[in-house]
C-alpha cells in the first residue's frame, strides 16, 4: 500500500513539474516573440515610440519586479490564472525591454547564448530534481553572494572596470546555475510537504507558477550573462 502511495506521488509530481516547465516555456516564448516582433517588424514604432518617451523605458524596466509582487500575493496563491496572468505579463515586459539588448548582438551570438543557456539550465534543473543532497546552504550562499555582485555593480558604474564587469559576470554565471539547482530542489520540497499535508494541494497550480516565475529568472540571467560574455566587442556596433 506505501509503494502505492509513492508511485502516485511520483506520478503527482511529474505533473506538477510539466506545469512549471510549461509555464515556464510560454513565458519564455512570450518574451522572444515580443522581443523579436519590436526589434523587426515595429522596429521604426519600437524606436520611435523609445526616444519620445525615454521615461517609458524605465518604466517597464522595473515593471516586472512590481509585477513578481503579484505572483507571490495572496490572491495569487489562491487563484492561479490570477498568478498566471502576473505572470505572462512580467514575460511581455521583459520581452519590451530586452528587445533594445538583443539588437546589440549578433543573431548567431543570440541563438549560441540561448542554446548553451538551455543545455545549463537542463542540466542543473535535473540535479536540483534528483540529488539527494539538501542545497539549501549552497541556496543561501549563492543569494548572499549576489547581494555581494549587485554592491560590485553599482561601486563599478563609477569605476568603468572592464576586468571588475567580467568578474561581476561570472560571478553572476556561477550564482544562477546554483540558484537553477537549488530553486528546482526547493519546489520538489515544498510540492512533496503540500501533498503530505492534504488540504493545501489546491494551490499547486498556483505554486507551479510561482516556480515557473523562479526559474523563469534563472534563464534569463544566465542567458544575458552568456550573451555578454559571447558577445564581448563582437556586438553590432
Amino acid at each position: 500500500m506505501q509503494e502505492e502511495r509513492r508511485v502516485v506521488n511520483d506520478s503527482g509530481m511529474t505533473r506538477f513539474f510539466n506545469k512549471v516547465y510549461s509555464t515556464m516555456g510560454l513565458g519564455l516564448l512570450l518574451t522572444a516573440v515580443i522581443s523579436y516582433l519590436l526589434g523587426t517588424v515595429f522596429l521604426p514604432q519600437y524606436v520611435g515610440f523609445i526616444s519620445a518617451h525615454p521615461i517609458m523605458f524605465y518604466v517597464l524596466l522595473f515593471l516586472p519586479i512590481l509585477l513578481s509582487f503579484g505572483v507571490s500575493s495572496r490572491r495569487a496563491q489562491a487563484n492561479a490564472a490570477y498568478a498566471s496572468l502576473m505572470f505572462y505579463l512580467i514575460s511581455a515586459s521583459y520581452g519590451v525591454t530586452f528587445t533594445v539588448i538583443l539588437m546589440s548582438y549578433r543573431q548567431s551570438i543570440v541563438a549560441i547564448s540561448f542554446l548553451t543557456t538551455a543545455v545549463i539550465f537542463l542540466t542543473m534543473s535535473i540535479v536540483g530534481r534528483t540529488t539527494q543532497k539538501d542545497l539549501s546552504r549552497a541556496g543561501s550562499m549563492a543569494f548572499t553572494a549576489l547581494i555581494g555582485v549587485i554592491i560590485l555593480s553599482l561601486v563599478n558604474m563609477f569605476m568603468h572596470s572592464t576586468g571588475l564587469m567580467y568578474l561581476i559576470s561570472y560571478a553572476i554565471l556561477i550564482i544562477f546555475i546554483v540558484m537553477t539547482a537549488f530553486d528546482t530542489q526547493k519546489l520538489k520540497q515544498i510540492y512533496l510537504t503540500a501533498d503530505s499535508r492534504g488540504g493545501y494541494t489546491v494551490n499547486t497550480n498556483s505554486l507551479a507558477v510561482q516556480g515557473a516565475l523562479a526559474l523563469y529568472l534563472d534563464f534569463l540571467n544566465i542567458f544575458l550573462v552568456l550573451l555578454q560574455l559571447f558577445g564581448g566587442s563582437s556586438n553590432r556596433n
